[in-house]
This record gives C-alpha cells, sequence and structure tokens, in this order.
C-alpha cells in the first residue's frame, strides 16, 4: 500500500477500494474505510497525520469495514448520509434487504456485513467544514440509496458512481440498487467541472467521458436484454436464469446469487415504472412480460 498525492493536501490510497485522504491543518479526513481493521491498520500506517473524521460515502461493507477498528482506536468523527448511516451502524440490515428475511450465516460474513460502528453526523448535500478544510458532498445515489461523493479542490471522489473498464469485463453486469437514479448521477457526473475524477473502483483521471459510456452501454444492454428476453412471458427465475447465461455470468456462491438477484430487480422496478413491462399474476406465479 502507498498513500500517492493528487493535488494540494488531497491524496489517495490506491487499492480494490481506493480511499481518500484530505489533510487538516493536524488531522487527517478519511473518505471511507476498505474491507476490514486489517486495512484500517496499514492505512493509518501511512498517514502523515492522526485521522480524527471518516466520510463514508455509503453503507456497502468494502466501504466502511474499517470503520469499527478507527472509531476504537482514534475516536473518529464518523460521517454518513442517511439510510447509509442506519445501515453502518446495524450492517444485518443489507443481507436482509438482499435475501429478504432473516439472512443464513453465509450471507452473514464481511462482504456483506462490516462490523457495526456508531455513526456521529448525518451528511446532507452542501458544503462541509471540517477544521480549515471546506469540501462538498455530492448526491450520487443509485448505486446504493443515498449515495454521495465528496469534492474538495475540484477532485471529486465519485464513490460507485460509475465503475471501470476492468469491473465491467469482470462483473459484467454491475450492482445497482435504483436505475433511474444511477442515470441520473451519471447526467450529473457528464455536467460537473472537475479537474480529477477518482471512482472508488477505477483508476484516477482528469475525463471520465469514456466510463460514462461504458457505464451507460451496460445499463442499455441489460435493459434491452430483459426486454427481449421478456417478449415470452417468465418468472423472475427464468428470467435471471436466461439473463446471466446471455451475459456468460457463473454464479458460484450465495453472496454473488443474491446481488445479481437485487440487480435485477433494480431494473424490473425501473422498467416497470417506466411502462416497458407488466406483471401479472397467474396461478400464484408472478409472471413478467413486456408491456404491449
Amino acid at each position: 500500500m502507498e498513500i500517492r498525492k493528487i493535488a494540494g493536501q488531497v491524496h489517495y490510497v490506491p487499492n480494490p477500494v481506493n480511499i481518500c485522504v484530505v489533510y487538516t491543518k493536524d488531522s487527517a479526513v478519511l473518505v471511507d474505510s476498505g474491507i476490514d481493521e486489517n486495512f484500517a491498520r496499514k492505512l493509518c500506517r501511512l498517514l502523515e497525520k492522526p485521522a480524527k473524521f471518516l466520510i463514508n460515502t455509503h453503507s456497502h461493507a468494502d466501504h466502511c469495514g474499517g470503520n469499527a477498528f478507527l472509531k476504537d482506536k482514534f475516536s473518529v468523527h464518523v460521517l454518513a448520509p442517511e439510510i447509509e448511516r442506519q445501515i453502518i451502524e446495524s450492517p444485518i440490515l443489507e443481507p436482509f434487504y438482499l435475501f429478504g428475511a432473516a439472512p443464513p450465516k453465509e450471507l452473514q460474513t464481511k462482504f456483506l456485513m462490516a462490523k457495526p460502528c456508531r455513526v456521529d453526523e448525518t451528511l446532507e448535500p452542501g458544503t462541509l467544514t471540517l477544521q480549515d478544510v471546506t469540501l462538498s458532498i455530492v448526491p450520487l445515489a443509485g448505486h446504493s440509496p443515498n449515495q454521495v461523493g465528496v469534492a474538495v479542490d475540484k477532485i471529486l471522489f465519485c464513490a460507485d458512481a460509475l465503475f471501470s473498464k476492468g469491473a465491467i469485463e469482470k462483473y459484467k453486469m454491475f450492482v445497482v440498487y435504483d436505475v433511474k437514479n444511477f442515470l441520473q448521477t451519471l447526467d450529473l457526473l457528464e455536467r460537473s467541472k472537475y479537474d480529477f475524477f477518482l471512482p472508488s473502483h477505477g483508476d484516477l483521471t482528469d475525463d471520465i467521458t469514456e466510463l460514462l459510456n461504458l457505464n451507460r452501454k451496460v445499463v442499455e444492454n441489460v435493459s434491452n436484454e430483459i426486454l427481449k428476453l421478456l417478449k415470452t412471458p417468465r418468472t423472475f427465475d427464468e428470467l435471471l436464469t436466461k439473463l446471466l447465461n446471455g451475459f456468460n455470468i457463473e454464479v458460484k456462491n450465495l453472496v454473488q446469487y443474491v446481488l445479481y438477484r437485487s440487480t435485477v430487480h433494480a431494473y424490473l422496478s425501473y422498467l416497470l415504472d417506466e411502462g416497458h413491462v407488466e406483471r401479472d399474476l397467474v396461478a400464484s406465479s408472478l409472471l413478467w412480460r413486456v408491456r404491449t
């Protein structure tokens, strides 16, 4: 692990989940905390100043897994947006909403459940001043219910608002909670004027045009494939199987399964609300089909 300077007091730690570090006059502001305590320990050794503030962009475990260690070790002041805050404080909520009931032990792992951590302050969009540094909290919902980004000195840490080419090639169909909000967030990023963008999963860049197009293309491809498959009425399970096979996605465990299932539900919700598909209960089965 290493820490790299972007500009001024803004740095980042390249990692499977990138971490942003902003130095104030006597402390470090962390944006996200990584997957677990081991990562957070290594992160703290890199810092020139002690961590006093921690901003969580959203509540997925790979972004807040180090929270509990940082709170216990350094009494960091934790900030997170509404809804995301509740999940960070009660992490059982993530596997619960993915599974739809009390989750089995197989889903209660660090990949879906960080250790619980008290959040000290709820983030709202707009300006935030921490000691002598002013940041902007930017709403970037879509990948999760109320995800935010953090901007400082014309640099935007944009969390999981968009995904790298490598992530798209690996997963084919990235996790999304709300497709409409995800697309609106891409539009917001396209209109934004920052010198640098740092996604959580991907490289620092001064131009996200290609990434925006790639992410939109994924949404378009998945939507079109669903509409094609639903020319024949299908149950959700039938649709999911054919969709995964069509994208050559092999599901190897229950965690992957519930993530893909949740994502396909998000697409169906979007297409239903937009009037492109409809559903019927037939012989106690829920059938989905293209709206005619």
